[in-house]
């Protein structure tokens, strides 16, 4: 009887980095030629270890003691200040950051595998530095040379957190309704005073940090009504000569999971302000920050699934119940067939939702940094498609690990002291921020797909059909992969259809916009799950064991749902429904 085993985050980043080649085309990149992937992969058994050690065992405590307020101050959970200390004395915020800044210059992929598994050990802690890097980025890219020279050393090396401050009472993701006021003081229109109320600001107020620098969306007064008159601002907590900024926070949520993480309300109170970008133009300085935040909440989700995971293995090895066919005795309940199916299930879904992640993030190495400006354009689109992909569908197959874990325990499960409950809860918040589900899944289809007449698509879909086309010679899965490679060749057939009715009637597409979220990520995975295979076949051992069977599973289990997506696309097509 063959049970479940879980490889573990870490080795499966290394098999991705190795075995896929991940790491090789990381170092052919200028940057990165000193690197080898032996020299990633230690990092990445670093970040486990520190993740194991000091961050896991605070996870339990940031949810049975959450944060607390009091007169504007933010107290965080035992042992969450003393874990950041340690998190920057190892000088983990600066490994993307330019080493002229004090960064130490690895590619983005090698931070995200940070940001998974941090947050699978400790989600509510992670959410406090998760931002950081989509800070840094967005200063380092749109700010002045003044502005860079004050604050950007503090955030790379994490002595100051930052947060990103968008949402307003009733102004949730539509932006253009946003009503926080920019006055300009001086005549160069780069200083202003804020004024205004955000809220659900993650990390808003806490104790971690001395300073805080919040990123503002505001409006000045002369800019155009909408959205496209926003700018964006620099606003600390402690300004640069020591004065407390007029910032406040005058609360903190209750929330289902991530108790540890404070989630604040903040008012501006004329609080001084420093011009980011050009004016009203800040949400072009803002989605720099935003895509990196989608990019690591989808690390997140990884990561959750993947603890959710292992503690369904552990339970399930360990729980002897009941017999099964062929055993005369009670068995471990990992070999009842159900409960099979519900831990492979876990598992595919966990490992191939890690190939699409470090996919994503090697599009924006190589958007940043390849040899010609075509491949870093062609990569920037690619990360662009991947990106509302990787967040939508990673953190949903997060929540639905969480709960399939959950059932693994049975009754266990519901209680609060297995733990795997804490899990679910917090699982379900990565669905809902920096942008819902549902907005990820519009983003895709009009601005993924239908702006540039599926083009990105069509040229990322051929390089999976090629993958397919491949695995089907050499792997003994090749009934999986012919059914692969029709589903591939039904939606180049339908594209069309979909991006006519996009067109003619937006309303009618985007009612199934997340079916077609579906479709581009189960053709995503059948050529990333074809590449493993591949990749599997060329050496021995229980790895490549492992993922050849994962890769028969997908086919088998998960491909049949991207063609139910499509069939629901196909039927809208031709009789439009609307919800008028």
């Amino acid at each position: 009887m063959m049970y479940p085993q879980s490889l573990g985050a870490a080795e499966d980043i290394a098999f991705v980095l190795n075995t896929l080649g991940v790491g090789d085309a990381l170092t052919r990149l200028a940057p990165f030629r000193e690197f080898d992937t032996a020299t990633l992969v230690q990092v990445v058994d670093e970040a486990a270890r520190f993740s194991r050690e000091v961050l896991a065992p605070l996870n339990a405590v940031g949810d049975r003691e959450g944060c607390t307020w009091r007169d504007g101050e933010v107290r965080t959970p035992s042992g969450f200040a003393d874990a950041y200390r340690q998190y920057c004395n190892a000088g983990w915020p600066s490994l993307p950051c330019d080493p002229s800044l004090g960064g130490q210059g690895l590619p983005v992929v090698v931070q995200v595998a940070v940001q998974e598994l941090t947050a699978g050990a400790n989600l509510a802690w992670t959410m406090y530095p998760g931002i950081l890097y989509g800070a840094y980025e967005c200063v380092h890219r749109f700010g002045s040379a003044a502005l860079r020279d004050a604050w950007l050393g503090p955030l790379v090396s994490g002595e100051w957190l930052a947060t990103m401050a968008l949402t307003e009472p009733g102004a949730g993701s539509d932006l253009g309704q946003i009503r926080t006021r920019a006055e300009w003081i001086d005549g160069a229109r780069e200083t202003v005073r804020v004024t205004g109320e955000k809220i659900f600001i993650s990390g808003g107020e806490q104790d971690l940090t001395p300073n805080i620098v919040h990123l503002v969306l505001a409006r000045t007064p002369d800019a155009p009504p909408g959205s496209g008159g926003l700018s964006l601002f620099l606003v600390p907590k402690v300004l640069a000569h020591g004065e407390r900024n007029a910032v406040r926070c005058t609360g903190i949520e209750h929330k289902m999971g991530i108790r540890g993480s404070a989630t604040c309300s903040m008012a501006f109170e004329g609080a001084t302000g420093y011009l980011i970008g050009a004016p009203h133009r800040g949400l072009e300085a803002m989605f720099a920050m935003m895509n990196s935040a989608r990019l690591h909440v989808g690390a997140s989700g990884v990561g959750l699934a993947q603890s959710a995971y292992d503690m369904s293995v552990r339970h399930a090895l360990e729980r002897v119940q009941s017999r099964v066919p062929g055993a005369d005795a009670g068995v471990p309940i990992a070999g009842h067939p159900a409960v099979w199916r519900l831990l492979e299930g876990q598992r595919v879904a966990v490992e191939g939702a890690r190939l699409l992640l470090y996919r994503a993030a090697l599009a924006i190495d190589e958007a940043h940094h390849a040899d010609t400006p075509q491949a870093r354009v062609q990569a920037d689109a690619l990360a662009a498609l991947l990106t509302p992909v990787v967040k939508a569908m990673l953190t949903e197959q997060a929540f639905l690990g969480a709960s399939d874990a959950l059932q693994v325990f049975g009754g266990y499960g519901y209680v609060e002291e297995t733990g795997i409950s804490q899990f679910l809860r917090d699982a379900r918040i990565p669905m809902i921020y920096e942008g819902t589900n549902e907005i990820q899944a519009i983003d895709l289809m009009l601005r993924k797909v239908v702006k540039d007449d599926g083009a990105t698509l069509s040229q990322w879909l051929t390089w999976a059909r090629a993958q397919v086309s491949d695995a089907r010679i050499v792997v003994d899965t090749r009934d999986g992969f012919d059914a692969a490679l029709t589903v591939l060749d039904e939606w180049t057939l339908l594209m069309p259809s979909v991006i006519a009715l996009a067109r003619t009637s937006p309303r009618a597409a985007l009612c199934v916009a997340g079916e077609v979220m579906r479709v581009v990520h189960g053709l995503s995975m059948a050529g990333l799950w074809a590449q493993a295979a591949l990749a599997a076949h060329r050496v021995q051992g229980p790895v490549a064991d492992g993922k050849r069977r994962a890769a028969r599973y997908w086919l088998k289990f998960s491909l049949p749902e991207t063609r139910r997506a499509m069939a629901i696309v196909a039927a809208q097509i031709r009789d439009p429904e609307t919800a008028e």
